[in-house]
């Protein structure tokens, strides 16, 4: 058995399948853009970029092979709770021993950059796939790996509180890779952004508790996996809200949506995770991991129909 568990996704997964052409394309380098000159490392492009960061593939000049660097804009670098969290978005990963949670290799916070090096994937994010389409299979497969690194986050005291498709990565074997620990929180603890009136992690994915400022539990991370989930299946997130407020309720009162009918065994799933009461739903990633090995040792797993999301689902 593979690290992924029994729902092998690789045999799914080629850079060489039409399916997948769009998700794998060679990002833009960037242009004219000048790149940055790292000690130990040879820059040769840029490969993303967030309000926070830029991230550039470089060649390791110490250990060998490519890596990701992901360097914090110098405007966030005069700000003690911006470079805190960059610290801990090191810190954690590299106390985890685990195939799906990134593998940080390096890190550096001085007064010409802070930037962090990691493995480098080649897979791009979820929310490539999900844009080209996966099946019912596919979105087992890849639920049960995230699951997996959940479940050990959890072991390890912490919860992730930023779950959506641009955390979740893939290698190009298939295997996808929880990322971004930058808001990670101690579990019990209080979100620093519940005193502002903020909301800790990205609203579409957010736990209705984390939505009101709640202690941190491993709940939170189900219920966000739990909208991947949906939206893994149906090509579109369950609370598709046109404002911010609109989106917050939803979370906290709108019912979950009904799956279509070729997908309705997987909804009792989909409703324990999107469960807004904490107490009624999954409380951490082992109990996750647990409710699909039951699901798939009861057949409900079996027979996926071989349509994608893409043509299944979307309007």
């Amino acid at each position: 058995m593979t690290p992924s568990g029994p729902f092998p996704f690789a045999q799914h997964l080629s850079i060489r399948h039409p399916r997948w052409a769009r998700a794998f394309a060679r990002p833009q380098d960037g242009g004219l853009e000048p790149l940055p000159r790292i000690a130990g490392y040879r820059v040769t492009r840029r490969v993303g970029e967030g309000r926070m960061a830029v991230a550039y593939l470089a060649q390791d000049m110490s250990r060998g092979g490519k890596v990701v660097l992901k360097v914090l804009r110098r405007g966030h670098m005069d700000s003690p709770a911006r470079t805190a969290a960059f610290v801990q978005e090191f810190a954690i990963p590299a106390a985890i021993r685990n195939a799906h949670v990134i593998r940080v290799v390096d890190q550096l916070v001085g007064a010409e950059h802070a930037f962090i090096a990691m493995e480098y994937l080649g897979g791009g994010h979820l929310g490539q796939l999900i844009r080209c389409g996966l099946t019912a299979a596919e979105s087992m497969a890849l639920l049960r790996q995230a699951a997996v690194a959940l479940a050990e986050l959890h072991r390890q005291g912490f919860a992730h509180c930023d779950v959506k498709p641009a955390n979740l990565l893939l290698r190009y074997s298939g295997d996808l890779v929880l990322a971004d620990f930058g808001l990670a929180r101690r579990l019990g603890s209080i979100p620093p952004t519940a005193s502002a009136g903020l909301v800790a992690g990205t609203p579409c994915y957010a736990s209705p508790e984390l939505a009101q400022g709640g202690v941190v539990q491993a709940a939170a991370d189900v219920y966000s996996l739990g909208v991947v989930l949906y939206e893994m299946l149906c090509g579109k997130p369950p609370f598709p809200g046109q404002t911010l407020m609109e989106v917050f309720c939803q979370h906290l009162m709108a019912p979950v949506p009904s799956l279509p009918a070729d997908l309705v065994r997987f909804q009792p799933l989909v409703d324990l995770m999107l469960e807004k009461q904490v107490r009624r739903r999954l409380p951490d990633g082992q109990a996750l991991l647990e409710q699909i090995d039951h699901m798939r040792d009861a057949g409900a797993l079996r027979s996926a129909p071989p349509a994608a999301t893409e043509s299944r689902c979307q309007t």
